[in-house]
């Protein structure tokens, strides 16, 4: 595996800590948590483009342009390491029945992605977190769905990393899971409702929730496009035997 990698926890990483231990989510920024300045618009400048992304047909929403990788990581006394996984491949997820392999970026390749792979990892309360698993990155720009309706990706934790917005909308909601099956009640009222903006993040664990965002309206005389990582730390019965 790759060199380990220590985080000293900040006042901010100890408030996330609280706040997903007492309510199961928490908002924060990427300031907050260390990251690099300019740390998401460098990666969107490296990865959002056409040359990265791409639409796959069947994909949905049908206007979503996409990548995606898989991390292997490991926690042993403190300390983390990061390998890349050997698939990325998804298995019926969003109606969609079978397998399905996006086009993969290797993030590890890139010294900035690695380190927010890393911090991303060190949300999770270090009481909640499994010694071995692996860990999604999807980068999706959207340009007016965000998704089709509230839901759950059936993982342990979900992050959202906003890294650019053009245009209004794209408001993140999380509902209360009412253990009712697809749908939300007519009088159901969101725990959380907040446009995430470029650099603020959102950690959940998923479970407890059903998430989504809201619909993106383009600014005037122009196109509107969502540019987020979609990051979720897996189950082991996801990838792991």
């Amino acid at each position: 595996m790759a060199d380990g990698f220590y985080l000293d926890p900040s006042a901010e990483m100890r408030i996330v800590h609280r706040d997903i231990t007492q309510q199961g989510y928490a908002v924060t920024n990427e300031w907050g948590i260390g990251l690099p300045e300019k740390c998401g618009w460098n990666l969107r400048e490296e990865y959002f483009n056409s040359g990265q992304l791409r639409h796959d047909p069947g994909d949905y929403p049908k206007d979503r342009e996409r990548a995606r990788d898989v991390i292997l990581y490991e926690w042993n006394n403190g300390k983390l390491t990061l390998e890349e996984y050997e698939t990325i491949a998804i298995w019926d997820r969003s109606g969609i029945k079978g397998a399905r392999i996006h086009k993969r970026i290797e993030l590890l390749q890139d010294g900035q992605a690695k380190e927010v792979i890393q911090t991303f990892l060190s949300l999770v309360p270090e009481s909640r977190r499994q010694s071995r698993g692996t860990f999604g990155v999807n980068l999706f720009r959207t340009h007016t769905d965000v998704v089709t309706k509230p839901h759950q990706d059936k993982e342990e934790f979900i992050i959202l990393y906003v890294l650019g917005r053009e245009g209004d909308g794209a408001e993140s909601y999380l509902y209360a899971d009412d253990g009712l099956g697809p749908g939300l009640p007519g009088n159901a009222e969101p725990i959380l409702r907040r446009q995430l903006n470029a650099g603020d993040l959102m950690i959940f664990e998923d479970r407890r929730f059903k998430h989504g965002a809201t619909h993106l309206t383009p600014p005037p005389g122009g196109r509107a496009t969502r540019d987020v990582l979609v990051c979720t730390v897996d189950y082991p019965a996801t990838y792991l035997e």
